[in-house]
């Protein structure tokens, strides 16, 4: 049976994907477990076709409670801007709370290379402001591509990205993640997005992370309209 070219083109992808993590899966070692989080919030129009997004998150697995908030800015067709604020409180069983305030400034390039295929190229700068901690920052990118498509006749894309983190304290990398994901508009009301990680980190150790974000898009209820 002949297999309709966005079907088999999304299970090329995710066969080069999961080989790609069969590889990583066959040097690391000691994998800790699967750390879960679950993150919900809503988008909004602002002025002058950008948008802003709110975030609440908690991670059950590891007791992290986090606030985000990411405005984006469309500066070109190719390139979106996004400053970004995130509050994090940690409680570790053993152990008192950790409370960090960070910063994040994004430039993301997306260029498309054919029909509904992507390729994007995330530079963030990250800085962690640690109480009775010393600060941490670092450069992170991400790179990956991006395919769009239509499932029951709903608006799907799936993404495939390896992302680095370069600590700008010692100059050393420090963290990569190969990320798989996809995220469907299952309501005009609400928007689901699941991203699988493996990561590897020179001071945690390797982890996968399973991610759940929920966003209900407020600009489809003609609230906060853009003053074009």
């Amino acid at each position: 049976m002949k297999l309709n070219p966005i079907y088999s083109n999304l299970q090329k992808l995710i066969i080069c994907f999961a080989l790609f993590m069969l590889t990583h899966q066959l040097k690391a070692q000691d994998i800790d477990g699967v750390h879960s989080f679950m993150v919900a919030g809503v988008s909004m129009d602002i002025p002058k076709n950008n948008k802003l997004s709110l975030y609440g998150g908690y991670s059950p697995t590891d007791n992290i409670k986090a606030f985000v908030a990411l405005p984006n800015f469309k500066v070109h067709k190719y390139i979106t801007l996004t400053p970004g604020y995130t509050y994090v409180n940690i409680q570790p069983e053993n152990g008192p709370s950790v409370v960090e305030n960070q910063i994040l400034a994004m430039a993301t390039v997306s260029i498309p290379v054919a029909e509904n295929w992507t390729i994007a190229d995330r530079n963030m700068y990250f800085h962690r402001f640690r109480k009775d901690l010393d600060d941490l920052s670092f450069y992170r990118n991400r790179l990956g591509i991006i395919r769009k498509a239509q499932l029951f006749k709903k608006a799907v894309s799936v993404f495939l990205y390896d992302e680095v983190f370069l600590s700008l304290d010692n100059v050393q990398f420090t963290r990569n993640r190969a990320i798989l994901g996809g995220d469907i508009k299952l309501l005009p009301w609400l928007t689901t997005q699941l991203m699988y990680m493996c990561q590897s980190d020179r001071t945690s150790g390797n982890r996968n992370l399973g991610w759940l974000i929920l966003t209900i898009p407020l600009e489809n209820f003609g609230l906060f309209k853009n003053d074009r």
